[in-house]
């Protein structure tokens, strides 16, 4: 690739990302200019939901959406001949040497983390810091053990970095980026466990883990730095065949050919079923935030019944009525911190995982439109072997000199190699999508069955609370009329 097409390509970042759904604008911003975020908002704030009623039966009526959400969705395991398919790819696009998976066949250990979220900056450049703090026994790092502090628009610009110089492969999703509310403890804690499970999801693919960007952002004490070198020097070599064909299929966006759309069966089908499948989660997930914000609302309604206890139990000239009002009052203000308790369980297990899987299919659009594009490239190619040999058959019909002949000749010969050269690349883009989709779909049964798994055993812990919360309730009343008789 020439200096100019390398400047095209770095300018084309954007058109090829242009589908991503996690992308915003400050991706693209200089690193020593901050985009304006507004002052943080009370902590005490929690983030809106949809809205529904508090009262038990409509509780009730949004348990058993969740269930019939979580059976339309028919997320059932498939058998797979090959197991070991996406490994199997992964040596076929080479990494660079020092990035090779060990003679021994076994990938690196990773241990990913990401920690300590911390509130910087003024009022105006407000934003959230976390220390990543990895643990490998990769001899490609300097350490087997380092931290580092990192921004969400740097897990943001690794998403991007990855999903360009890795076409076809489904990049471990960020979470959405948000404007409002982001200060709240609430919404910081869950957007550090989406940005944990981002990262322990992408140091675990095989076509990943070895990436020289994810190096950098794991790793470098001068990130900035190095983000700023990678877009000052769109000549730098590549590191492997995919990433090149990365920036070539950017390029296919702006040509004459785009027109050029191809038609397969199967790829169709599959897309059909993930946007039957994002719809069905949408609807999952509008449920489950349902259920949580009746669970806060009942457990405010059940706070509020207590205090109004206080009040009554005070003004109750018979002892042991007003102590029965008080014990009662108590158990109400418990009451609602489990009910507070299992919201935010809920929150951790399905809710996380169904918005995890909605932002996935995200990544596997832009895996489709990277095939596309290379498609496209494919038919440019052809579509210049076929201009090429029309100019050679008018010269050879009009007897020019035979040095024109042979430079016709050439030319033909090296737009045929070009060709076949993109025909196999959109070949071998295919056929990693089948396999990451493969990879995705096994992922997808296993992610689902623990969250679900771990949502009931939060909710029969719960229940298994709220009576031994009762029970306690009748032995304090026992007690009392004891006494008093």
């Amino acid at each position: 690739m020439d200096h100019s097409a390398s400047q095209e390509t770095a300018l084309r970042f954007d058109d090829a990302l242009m589908a991503n759904p996690f992308a915003d604008a400050v991706s693209s911003q200089p690193e020593n200019r901050q985009a304006p975020e507004e002052p943080p908002k009370p902590a005490e704030e929690e983030p809106t939901y949809s809205s529904s009623s508090s009262s038990n039966s409509s509780s009730d009526n949004e348990d058993d959406n969740i269930v019939e959400g979580l059976a339309t969705m028919q997320v059932e395991a498939e058998t797979v001949d090959e197991p070991s398919t996406i490994d199997n790819m992964s040596e076929e696009f080479s990494q660079p040497e020092s990035l090779e998976i060990p003679k021994s066949g076994s990938r690196p250990f990773f241990h990913v983390t990401v920690q300590d979220p911390q509130k910087v900056g003024d009022a105006i450049n407000a934003h959230i810091v976390y220390k990543v703090k990895t643990k490998t026994n990769s001899p490609v790092f300097r350490s087997s053990e380092f931290v580092v502090a990192r921004r969400y628009r740097d897990f943001l610009w690794l998403y991007n970095q990855l999903t360009l110089g890795n076409p076809g492969v489904i990049v471990p999703p960020v979470p959405e980026k948000h404007a409002l509310g982001r200060f709240q403890d609430e919404f910081v804690e869950s957007r550090r466990i989406a940005l944990e499970r981002c990262l322990q999801k992408i140091v675990s693919h095989p076509m990943l883990y070895g990436d020289p960007d994810l190096k950098v952002f794991l790793e470098s004490e001068s990130f900035n730095v190095e983000k700023r070198q990678k877009r000052a020097e769109p000549d730098a070599p590549r590191v492997s065949l995919m990433r090149s064909f990365g920036e070539t299929i950017s390029n296919a966006a702006s040509n004459p050919f785009s027109k050029f759309v191809e038609v397969d069966e199967w790829f169709g089908s599959k897309r059909t079923q993930l946007e039957a499948l994002e719809n069905q989660l949408k609807t999952l997930l509008k449920s489950v935030e349902g259920v949580v914000k009746q669970r806060k609302d009942l457990g405010g309604a059940i706070a509020d019944f207590g205090e109004s206890m206080i009040p009554l139990a005070s003004a109750e000239l018979d002892r042991g009525l007003s102590t029965h009002l008080m014990v009662l009052a108590d158990v109400q203000k418990r009451m609602k911190e489990l009910h507070e308790q299992q919201a935010h369980h809920d929150v951790l297990t399905l809710e996380h995982t169904i918005d995890e899987y909605i932002r996935i299919i995200g990544s596997i659009k832009l895996a489709f439109n990277a095939r596309i594009k290379a498609y496209q490239a494919y038919q440019q190619a052809e579509s210049d072997v076929q201009k090429k040999q029309a100019v050679y058959d008018r010269l050879s019909s009009q007897s020019k000199k035979p040095e024109r002949l042979a430079a016709a000749e050439q030319e033909i010969s090296e737009a045929k190699q070009r060709m076949n050269e993109y025909h196999r690349e959109f070949q071998d883009i295919s056929k990693l999508i089948k396999s990451e989709l493969d990879r995705f779909d096994h992922e997808k049964v296993e992610d689902f069955r623990d969250s679900v798994e771990q949502f009931l055993c939060s909710m029969i812990e719960h229940q298994k609370q709220i009576i031994a919360l009762w029970e306690s309730y009748f032995d304090q009343t026992e007690q009392l009329v004891a006494e008093n008789q």
